[in-house]
């Protein structure tokens, strides 16, 4: 999967041409079991208090309806047993700018490709440094809507998602109960961007 990865990658950086503006951004996502357990105030409580939530980067090549993304985010947390884990997730997205990407309000739909893992924060750990913990790659799609104030935007989407195939690694933890693996079925994602000219 990271070998699909980075040609898609390359492809991304091919088409750079095609895209009028570059957007680079910061984000954070919370990654749910069932949006019916969550209220408003419960997800604002957990990105203000930042419980479960992965940070990230974001850049966006944006045409004047369609972009070309990349993302990445992390979590960082010690485990049950004491020690520290860390997840990454990565993800390549294709986004429909309805109103224009450079519209005062932006609704967007997405679909992308993504590789998510688990694995050791400390390498020291890492008894398989070759193999993560367990790691999936996956598809999704998604829908939001952001407000472009000149050069700034910020946005939200919901991301649903589906595995690619079961989940790889080692899966070994010497006994230790592992927590539950990072890719859930929905992603609520709150970001912000700068809009390069």
């Amino acid at each position: 999967m990271k070998k699909i990865l980075v040609v898609l990658v390359l492809c991304v950086l091919g088409a750079a041409g095609a895209f009028a503006d570059l957007a680079l951004g910061l984000n954070g996502a919370l990654y749910i079991d069932d949006p019916a357990d969550y209220t408003a105030g419960d997800i604002g409580d957990a990105f203000q208090n930042g419980e479960g939530i992965y940070y990230g980067l974001m850049a966006e090549l944006m045409g004047k309806h369609m972009g070309l993304g990349l993302q990445g985010m992390a979590s960082w947390y010690t485990s049950a047993w004491g020690d520290a884990l860390r997840d990454l997730d990565a993800n390549i997205y294709l986004s429909a700018h309805v109103l224009g990407s450079r519209f005062i309000v932006d609704p967007m739909v997405d679909v992308g490709l993504g590789y998510i893992s688990k694995d050791w924060a400390d390498s020291d750990l890492d008894d398989d440094p070759d193999n993560p913990i367990a790691a999936t790659a996956y598809w999704y799609a998604g829908a939001g809507v952001g407000v472009n104030i000149w050069r700034l935007g910020i946005y939200t989407k919901f991301m649903w998602h589906f595995p690619m195939g079961t989940v790889q690694g080692t899966g070994d933890l010497s006994g230790y109960p592992i927590e539950e693996f990072g890719l859930k079925p929905y992603k609520i994602l709150l970001g912000a961007k700068f809009i390069l000219g």
